[in-house]
C-alpha cells in the first residue's frame, strides 16, 4: 500500500467533535468531488471517500444515506449520488459549506484541508522524494485551498496541469507540519523517521564524496611531484640537489602514496607536514626551471 493512501486511511478515521468543522471537511471534499446540480453528490470511486462523506453528512446534518451508482463513459468510475426527499435539506447543506465565515476559525481551516486532501490529494513517498498536492477542478476552489493553507503557515503554490489545477509543498518539513495540521499524527512520525535516515544518509554521502576528493586531489598532487622528482633526476641528478632536498626526493619516490604526514615521518629527522610541503614545492620549481632552460 502506498505512503499516500496510507494517509488517507489515517485520516478518513477522524471526525472532529464540532459540527462546524464537520461542515468545513465537506466543504473541502464537495469542493473537489461533488457534483453541481440539485441533490448532493459524490463523484468518486475511492471507497474510503465514500464513507468519510456519507458519514460526515449524518453526523453534521442528520441526513441518511442512499447511493444510487452509475458509470461513467470511461466504464472505471462510478458516481455516487445522495437521493433526498427533502429538498431543503440539500439547500441547508449547500448554504452551511458556502457561509462566509465557514473558514474563519483555524480548527474549520484544518477540517476543510483534511476534506480537500482526501477528495483530491497525494503525498509521494518520502523514501524517494518530497511532494505534496490537492488537486482542483478549477482555478477559484484552488485559491482557496492555497489561502487556506497560506494562513497556517505554509508556503503552498499552484500550477495549472491541462485542465486542473494543482496546489502543491515541495519542502520536506512543511509537509511534517502539513500532515500534523490534518492530524495525520501516526503519517507524520513515519515521515519524521524517513527525514532523519535520509538527512543521515546524506550527511554520510557528502562527506565520502569529500574524502573521495580530497584522495582524488592529493593522488593527482603525488603524480606530479613523482613526475618532477623523476624529471630532475634525469636532466640534472639527484647528487646536486641539496642534502635536504635530494632525501625529500628518495622519500617521494619511495612512498608513491603516502600523505605529507607520512611523508615527514619517514624523513631524518621527522619533518612536519608544512616542511615536506615546502621540500616538495621546491623540487617542483626546480624541474619547472629545467623545463624553461630545455625550451
Amino acid at each position: 500500500m502506498s505512503f499516500s493512501r496510507d494517509v488517507k486511511d489515517e485520516l478518513a478515521g477522524i471526525y472532529p467533535r464540532a459540527r462546524h468543522c464537520k461542515i468545513a471537511e465537506l466543504a473541502g471534499i464537495m469542493g473537489i468531488a461533488g457534483e453541481k446540480g440539485d441533490v448532493i453528490s459524490l463523484q468518486s470511486e475511492n471507497d474510503i471517500l465514500q464513507r468519510k462523506f456519507f458519514t460526515l453528512l449524518l453526523k453534521a446534518f442528520n441526513i441518511e444515506k442512499g447511493l444510487c451508482p452509475t458509470a461513467s463513459g470511461s466504464g472505471r468510475r462510478s458516481t455516487y449520488r445522495m437521493i433526498l426527499d427533502d429538498t431543503k435539506k440539500v439547500q441547508d447543506v449547500k448554504s452551511a459549506i458556502r457561509h462566509p465565515m465557514l473558514l474563519s476559525m483555524e480548527c474549520c481551516r484544518r477540517s476543510f484541508l483534511r476534506g480537500a486532501f482526501l477528495a483530491g490529494g497525494s503525498i509521494s513517498d518520502p523514501e524517494k522524494y518530497y511532494h505534496f498536492e490537492i488537486v482542483c477542478g478549477n482555478a477559484e476552489f484552488a485559491q482557496t485551498v492555497q489561502d487556506v493553507m497560506n494562513s497556517l503557515g505554509f508556503e503552498a503554490k499552484t500550477v495549472k496541469r491541462k485542465n486542473t489545477f494543482v496546489v502543491y509543498l515541495k519542502e520536506g518539513e512543511q509537509i511534517v507540519q502539513i500532515l500534523g495540521e490534518m492530524g495525520a499524527g501516526k503519517s507524520l512520525m513515519r515521515l519524521v523517521n524517513v527525514r532523519i535516515v535520509r538527512d543521515f544518509r546524506g550527511k554520510i554521502n557528502r562527506r565520502v564524496n569529500c574524502e573521495t576528493a580530497n584522495l582524488n586531489r592529493t593522488a593527482v598532487t603525488a603524480v606530479r611531484q613523482i613526475e618532477d622528482i623523476q624529471y630532475i633526476g634525469e636532466h640534472l641528478g639527484f647528487g646536486k640537489l641539496a642534502p635536504p632536498l635530494r632525501q625529500m626526493a628518495e622519500v617521494r619516490l619511495q612512498f608513491p602514496e603516502a600523505s605529507l604526514k607520512e611523508l615527514g615521518e619517514a624523513m631524518d629527522p621527522v619533518l612536519g607536514k608544512s616542511g615536506v610541503n615546502h621540500r616538495l614545492r621546491k623540487l617542483s620549481e626546480i624541474a619547472d626551471k629545467l623545463r624553461e632552460e630545455k625550451v
